[in-house]
């Protein structure tokens, strides 16, 4: 799992807050913040399956110009791309209408017994796809049917079981999927997502790799919630491979669990937008321009080595609100500024300050907690501190443990329009994080013996990130208790286990 190039401005730090469906928001709301931008964010009208969704919705304004945005969509991408591009047979017809390499493919309603969709099966001839026409994410997404009984089955899944009774059928396209990021003319990013796998150790179930695979992919921002679920498809595919769960592969070989390589199921993220070819870039350009008002977006193509490179690329979807996580925080390859490229878009004025105050950041489950509670239907963030000259760790020895102590350093902090925190480290000793100007951090640490008797400080420059505002950390001291007492317990639970199988 690698991130060591990742973007610095967007640390494991900075993103903790926003590891699950708010992280395209976040990132781009972010960086519009960081440049001085005024950020709002909204609850009001926001439905996810008719569930509360705070934290999609937010505009930013340079004072003059709002601009709303829905997750990674701005509203330059307009209804009307936004309802095509989120239908994937209408984007079919008006890519195919444009000279777009597309799949052969129909569509069913639901009406349409499942016996029309197996004759035409028949006739564009397997393997083929069967996908909802309306659904996101790849849910519900059966690639490589390679006979009736199979995709009968899948009939059931989909139709059934997950309810989607529409969905196309299309012949299956061989090759590497690739997710294209475009911005007008050019391709900003460009990932392969390689379906869900593991590799053998010679040692390990499959299921035991899976698990260790999951591990890793907490440790990435995006990928924290894109774990690989064992389920319908993934049972299927290993029976089919003459394996189960328990099968343990062999060193290096590697084990693909699904057939369709979305991230979301469990797919990796491998950035190639430096050696992706140019011909196949500008397919990914005409699919957008092939709709009107689609400015920027998502172009899925399926690429077949095999074969030449003018004729080796058919788009199999548009995506008018891409999930940009896997762009910004991919498994390996370097890592793609898209919040920047979209924050150029919408407000180009403010180009020269990309990536502006990048140690500052707001914890956006704070942000979002009115909207959350449903107290307020809109949230405005506090202006993006602009009087960053210096930061500071400070280790204060002395009668500072007390919380009242800590609630008087929190006040002369915010007196001195500090941001940062301060947490008790040991019974006699605070450490003390803060951002400001110089002078007001030279006032802030004089100050502090007026608080409490010091007998020892000592500060240094710290440039981790910071959240803005300040807070008072939970005591270290209080957090070695809770993970002593989580460790006894785990000994005591083993212990007790043991036990009873020897009993």
């Amino acid at each position: 799992m690698n991130n060591k190039v990742w973007l610095n401005h967007l640390s494991n730090e900075v993103m903790r807050g926003a590891r699950n469906n708010n992280l395209c928001s976040y990132v781009i709301a972010l960086e519009g913040w960081r440049r001085g931008l005024e950020l709002t964010f909204y609850s009001k009208l926001v439905k996810k399956d008719t569930l509360h969704a705070p934290g999609l919705l937010f505009s930013l304004s340079d004072g003059k110009e709002l601009h709303m945005f829905y997750k990674s969509r701005g509203y330059n991408v307009k209804n009307e791309a936004f309802t095509i591009g989120g239908n994937k047979f209408k984007a079919k017809i008006a890519l195919d209408k444009a000279g777009v390499p597309v799949p052969k493919g129909k569509l069913f309603s639901g009406d349409t017994q499942d016996s029309e969709v197996i004759k035409y099966a028949k006739e564009i001839g397997y393997p083929v796809v069967l996908k909802p026409s309306n659904a996101a994410q790849g849910k519900g997404v059966i690639a490589n049917i390679e006979n009736e009984e199979f995709l009968k089955e899948s009939l059931n899944y989909v139709r059934k079981q997950l309810g989607y009774s529409e969905i196309i059928l299309e012949e299956h396209v061989f090759g590497h999927e690739y997710r294209v990021y475009v911005m007008h003319d050019d391709v900003i990013a460009v990932l392969n997502r390689d379906p869900a796998n593991v590799v053998g150790d010679g040692k390990r179930t499959i299921k035991e790799l899976i698990n260790k695979k999951n591990k890793d992919r907490k440790k990435n921002p995006r990928l924290y919630s894109c774990l690989i679920k064992v389920d319908y498809e993934i049972e299927n595919v290993l029976k089919d491979k003459g394996l189960s769960l328990e099968t343990i592969p062999e060193k290096n070989e590697k084990i693909y669990l699904r057939s369709k390589s979305n991230i979301t199921s469990g797919g990796d993220s491998i950035d190639v937008t430096d050696e992706f070819p140019d011909e196949i870039k500008k397919v990914a350009v005409d699919a957008l321009k092939a709709i009107p008002n689609f400015p920027n977006g998502g172009v899925d193509i399926m690429v077949d080595p095999n074969k030449s490179t003018l004729d080796s690329a058919k788009v199999i979807e548009l995506t008018p609100v891409p999930q940009i996580g896997s762009l910004v925080f991919p498994m390996s390859g370097k890592a793609r500024d898209i919040p920047s490229a979209i924050i150029d878009e919408y407000f180009p004025e403010t180009r020269e300050l990309s990536n502006n105050n990048p140690n500052i950041y707001f914890y956006l489950p704070d942000i979002l907690r009115p909207l959350v509670n449903k107290t307020a239907s809109e949230v405005k963030v506090i202006p993006c501190p602009t009087n960053i000259e210096l930061q500071k760790k400070v280790i204060v020895t002395g009668s500072f443990g007390q919380n009242k102590t800590l609630r008087a350093v929190r006040k002369l902090a915010l007196e001195n329009n500090l941001h940062g925190y301060v947490q008790k480290i040991k019974t006699n000793q605070v450490e003390i994080g803060i951002a400001g100007t110089n002078d007001d951090i030279s006032t802030f640490i004089s100050l502090l013996k007026k608080i409490s008797p010091i007998d020892d400080l000592l500060d240094k420059e710290w440039d981790a990130p910071i959240k803005v505002g300040f807070e008072i950390k939970k005591s270290i001291l209080d957090k070695e208790v809770v993970a002593n007492n989580k460790q006894t317990h785990r000994k005591k639970g083993v212990f007790v286990r043991l036990f009873n199988k020897l009993s």
